[in-house]
């Protein structure tokens, strides 16, 4: 199978380009039970041997389809390689073990741990021509590890924010990758990361989540180039989308994670489509568009901080619609947790400060501070048009650029929000052709410190 293509989107010739994932797998199956994997309903034993193994021998012969007829497979991590097509036929459901010591890095497979010192259910590790696909599902048994994360908070506060538990499927230093059609659930914490990959397409699958499972991100693309994220159904609990760009490499003018395109994809409970929080790196060419928000907490999403930010620019939201979204959308240089004690967090907030969500925002008063090329949150070159939020959400939105590197040359174009409260602007200057906001309180725009709408 071929697929893929290179296109500039629309006229945006300086913005974005389509992934080019070219997957021609061999057409040799390895069918896992041929192998003596079992799919009985009522699994016990690990099928992780003989799955392994049909991996192994396809690769061996120059790749293949593992196929996986329809039953319930029970297994530790599994390790992808080169020209193998993983096909989960309709009914069939690879599930991911809870035993915590097979997600322990060894000494043969440390280069697959997926940066947390955890190995991921599913690694892709310097491969090329690699393919997830079929009507199946791919289930984490996230609830073991979500417990886990509850009771290490109940034991320590401050490990609140931590994603100390296994990726689901984990693609690093690989090249032409595809995701199509199988459904991706119960991570025990992000669903899909890329790290340093390239030509990757995630496409017409369905990720989910319950809302009360701690960090499950759907997709987090890192440090990684030409991605596309299309006509997928993702109700998760954390951020749907997060582009990151960790450190700068020379070998990235652009910034480490450029041409990114996010389209046509039906997005329910979550945290937005997201760049950040790290983006240290670089981040350019991004167009998110004809994407559907219903019920989210936020919707789109710049959230880099002070020490883990560098240049974000070149950025499209075009054709959004959004319907009781909490807050439409959200570009910032800050991004903390505020405190969880409340005597902490009325201490914090007594000098003006206020908190969005579980994030704290500073008075407009915060000083600047030295500028930093990657440290600093720049923002520039951001486009919304053709957006439509209606329904309960709480704000329009929250641009607060930082005092020492304020956000220029942002446009809103035939942009319509309803809300509770009106879009607060800082340290900012934004374009407003055919912008309207309508307040059931207070004023439509909110201006502080530095902050300009023009027309």
């Amino acid at each position: 199978m071929l697929l893929g293509a290179c296109a500039l989107i629309g006229s945006l010739a300086s913005t974005a380009v389509h992934a080019e994932a070219r997957i021609n797998i061999p057409a040799k199956v390895c069918d896992v039970t041929a192998y003596g994997a079992d799919g009985e309903r009522q699994q016990i034993q690990l099928n992780t041997a003989p799955i392994q193994q049909a991996i192994d021998d396809c690769a061996a012969a120059g790749g293949g389809t593992v196929l996986f007829p329809a039953g319930h497979y029970l297994t530790d991590p599994l390790f992808v390689k080169s020209n193998i097509r993983l096909q989960l036929d309709k009914g069939a459901i690879l599930i991911a073990s809870s035993t915590e010591s097979s997600y322990r890095p060894s000494a043969e497979n440390k280069s697959s741990e997926g940066g947390n010192g955890w190995l991921p259910f599913i690694s892709v590790t310097n491969a090329k021509n690699v393919a997830i696909s079929g009507e199946g599902t791919i289930d984490g048994q996230g609830a073991v590890w979500w417990e886990r994360w509850r009771q290490n908070v109940r034991d320590n506060p401050a490990k609140r924010r931590s994603t100390d538990r296994p990726r689901l499927i984990y693609i690093t230093n690989s090249q032409n990758v595809l995701i199509e059609g199988v459904t991706i659930t119960n991570s025990p914490s992000f669903h899909v990361v890329l790290r340093n990959s390239e030509d990757v397409d995630i496409t017409r699958t369905r990720i989910i989540s319950p809302a009360f499972a701690p960090h499950t991100d759907a997709i987090d693309p890192m440090d990684s180039r030409r991605v596309r994220i299309t006509h997928n159904f993702i109700d998760n609990n954390d951020d749907h989308v997060a582009i990151k760009a960790e450190k700068a490499d020379p070998r990235f003018p652009e910034g480490v994670t450029h041409d990114i395109y996010i389209a046509y994809n039906t997005i329910k409970g979550g945290r937005g489509i997201s760049i950040g929080s790290e983006s240290s790196g670089g981040i350019s060419k991004v167009v998110v568009e004809h994407n559907s928000f219903e019920g989210s907490m936020y919707g789109l999403r710049i959230k880099s901080p002070r020490g883990k930010a560098g240049k974000v620019t070149d950025v499209v939201y075009r054709d959004t619609k959004m319907v009781n979204v909490g807050v439409p959308i959200v570009f910032t240089g800050y991004y903390k947790g505020a405190p969880e004690e409340p005597e902490a967090l009325a201490k914090a907030l007594s000098d003006g400060s206020f908190v969005v969500g579980d994030q704290i925002y500073p008075p407009d008063t915060d000083p600047a501070l030295p500028f930093d090329e990657y440290k600093t949150p720049h923002f520039s070159n951001i486009t919304v048009s053709k957006l439509v939020s209606t329904g309960s959400s709480k704000a329009a939105g929250y641009i607060v650029g930082v005092p020492e590197a304020l956000m220029s040359n942002v446009v809103f174009d035939d942009v319509k929000i309803e809300a509770q409260k009106g879009l607060l602007v800082r340290n900012a200057t934004i374009t407003g052709k055919k912008l309207q906001i309508k307040a059931r309180q207070g004023e439509a725009l909110i201006l502080q410190k530095d902050g300009v709408v023009k027309k």
